[in-house]
């Protein structure tokens, strides 16, 4: 089974679906800037459980959206949700985007979401997206740049991390990017490097921004929006002995040691979070660099 698809990734997944953008971002920026024709066609590319097909989906009922992801018992949960969310625009087939399986200057739109920084070769699944993109269609991506320092506050933390804290968690994340490259697991830096991929691939970038959610409990939690933030760190900082072997395997990979990458995964994780959140003693606020790419395919090349 891959490591992707299993009821936990699935449940966590899903609960970022809900928590990934801020309506109103998405809404009066991301989708004019997506400016996709009347009934045209969208590619997503990696597209996972589908999180940003059906968000897509349920803006834009015209559209007509093709969901590409390796992996078939994803693909399987990302049909029934949009099952469940009564959907009839989106189909979900299996295949790769380092090589897709559809002719030239086929969709009006592609697009692909928290995926280059998990492929083999980025700039060639970029490349891929760019073949299939008819000329004067949409390309749009959304990718972490993650460089090792983490952007939080955590009430319960805070205090006990002084510069020597920081200079180790720096030091072992940037060891673990590196690895992760290493081990052919993609590269978690190269979000801000997508407009040079799509560039290269002979795309025109007319505009690149950066998502503006910032997470934020703050007790008593009593906006919806902090609701579902608590309930995503209550699912994702929950240990999982998978993930602190993969953490392992990039830091030893990327130059470190096993109690490096020991101790990153225990610095990335904290499982006590969901008892802090229930008795509401937990403020916490942190924030992701996710770059969004937009490109438009010259009508000549």
């Amino acid at each position: 089974m891959s490591c992707w698809d299993d009821e936990r990734r699935a449940r966590l997944l899903g609960l970022r679906m809900k928590t990934f953008y801020n309506s109103d971002y998405f809404d009066r920026i991301v989708l004019p800037l997506f400016d996709v024709s009347q009934g045209g066609t969208v590619l997503d590319v990696g597209c996972g459980y589908g999180g940003l097909s059906l968000l897509l989906a349920e803006r834009r009922p015209d559209l007509r959206i093709t969901g590409v992801d390796p992996e078939a018992g994803i693909l399987k949960r990302a049909e029934a949700l949009a099952s469940d969310r009564g959907l009839a625009n989106l189909v979900f087939e299996q295949g790769d985007g380092h090589q897709l399986n559809y002719e030239s200057d086929r969709f009006d739109a592609v697009m692909c979401q928290t995926v280059l920084t998990h492929v083999r070769d980025a700039s060639t699944v970029v490349a891929e997206m760019a073949r299939v993109l008819r000329p004067g269609g949409i390309f749009m991506a959304m990718e972490y740049a993650e460089l090792g320092v983490p952007l939080t506050y955590n009430s319960g933390e805070n205090h006990k991390r002084d510069e020597s804290w920081f200079a180790r968690f720096f030091r072992s994340s940037r060891m673990a990017i590196q690895g992760k490259k290493e081990l052919g697991r993609g590269d978690d830096a190269l979000g801000v490097r997508v407009p040079v991929f799509a560039t290269a691939a002979g795309l025109d970038v007319f505009d690149v921004r950066l998502n503006d959610r910032v997470m934020h409990v703050i007790p008593p939690y009593t906006h919806s929006k902090q609701q579902a933030y608590a309930e995503l760190l209550k699912e994702a900082n929950k240990t999982d002995a998978s993930v602190r072997q993969r953490t392992i395997d990039a830091v030893r990979a990327g130059g470190g040691t096993e109690e490096d990458g020991d101790w990153l995964y225990d610095a990335s994780v904290q499982p006590d979070l969901g008892s802090s959140i229930d008795d509401q003693k937990l403020t916490l606020i942190t924030a992701f660099t996710l770059f969004l790419t937009f490109a438009r395919k010259p009508l000549t090349i």
